[in-house]
């Protein structure tokens, strides 16, 4: 828990504080976890959600101005997200 509540982190909430979209970046700086609920997805809220994080985050990383998000390869909605960052498959990790 402790961990979890260091992470960079941002998320947009309903007006009575319910929310409906999270992303955290990793220990190393990836985006480790993007989140949208259901009713909310295909809004535009992951992408923004990513962009906001990376944008005010990453440079705490490094300063190369590279990112990465770890993907599961079949998830294909998430690849998406992140080539509509400007991302590409770089590499393929498995074990």
């Amino acid at each position: 828990r402790a961990t979890l509540l260091s992470l960079p982190s941002t998320v947009v909430r309903l007006g009575d504080g319910t929310p409906v979209a999270w992303a955290f970046l990793g220990l190393d700086g990836t985006l480790m976890t993007l989140h949208v609920e259901e009713p909310y997805r295909g809004k535009g809220l992951a992408k923004t959600l990513a962009r906001r994080l990376m944008r005010d985050h990453l440079k705490n990383y490094g300063d190369d101005g590279w990112g990465a998000a770890d993907v599961f390869v079949s998830n294909m909605k998430s690849q998406a997200v992140c080539k509509s960052l400007g991302g590409k498959l770089s590499w393929i990790v498995s074990w």
